[in-house]
């Protein structure tokens, strides 16, 4: 276990686990929510969404509107939230702490859905952190990250007003989508994610200047018969990657501002 930051710019963390399709989730809806709740995620909401499958007709594509239903379990602090769908289960924080800390209490919300449906196996495994880069008075943003993730931006002329950087690479079994995103404004979230009206860190709600947001998503597929002990360790690995991408990504100088 690594002595976390002080004051680490991590504001959002995911980790997700696929499945075998349950058609029939909300049959065993009652015994879960029951669950989630003892287990202190007593705030339960119910969300119909509106999903896109494309089949081909006659070479053509055809988009299909598909409803699909999620519940989500959030605990009284809105700082962790359990989602649950018909194929997948996810874990958003807010309050990240440590990985094993984190990586624990996803556990628990999976051995939660297993003892409910008894999960036959598992598809894909991801881990994802969102951080975000807050130069303060008399910094810059260059001076917290590495030079190979700033774009043409600066040497365009002009008034810099956003710039993206983006990678994918493979580590042995584990892909890593790395990307970069530089702008003016207020808390953002990448355009697959929502907040779910989660509670956020005050340093990262007030802060309006420019910023760079560090998105880190890591994620092993391929099918597998279920176990809970092999999920954590392909967690273990995926967090073991993010953090060499992490290191990567940001400066010395920016390690030193957020251990103090």
């Amino acid at each position: 276990m690594g002595t976390p930051l002080k004051n680490p710019p991590v504001y959002l963390t995911l980790a997700q686990v696929r499945f075998n399709p349950i058609l029939k989730l909300v049959d065993f809806l009652p015994g879960i929510q029951e669950s989630f709740r003892h287990a202190g995620y007593p705030d339960f909401e119910r969300q119909q969404l509106m999903t896109i499958h494309v089949t081909l007709q006659d070479g053509k594509p055809i988009p299909t509107p598909v409803p699909q239903e999620r519940f989500q379990f959030g605990n009284v602090e809105k700082s962790h939230l359990f989602i649950l769908d018909g194929q997948s289960l996810t874990l958003q924080s807010t309050k990240y702490g440590q990985f094993e800390t984190f990586s624990e209490c996803f556990a628990k919300g999976l051995e939660i859905v297993n003892q409910a449906v008894n999960l036959a196996f598992t598809e894909r495994v991801g881990l994802r952190y969102l951080d975000r880069v807050m130069p303060q008075v008399g910094e810059t943003i260059e001076q917290y990250l590495a030079d190979q993730v700033h774009g043409l931006a600066s040497r365009l002329g002009g008034k810099p007003l956003y710039s993206f950087a983006e990678a994918l690479n493979e580590v042995g079994n584990i892909k890593l989508v790395s990307r970069v995103a530089i702008q003016e404004g207020p808390l953002s979230f990448p355009a697959d994610l929502q907040s779910n009206n989660m509670v956020f860190a005050e340093r990262f709600a007030s802060y309006t200047g420019k910023s760079a947001i560090l998105d880190n998503d890591g994620f092993v597929e391929g099918r597998e018969p279920f176990s809970a002990s092999a999920v954590l360790k392909y967690l273990d690995s995926i967090h073991k990657v993010i953090g060499d991408a992490f290191k990567v990504a940001a400066t010395p100088y920016a390690f030193l501002a957020w251990d103090k």
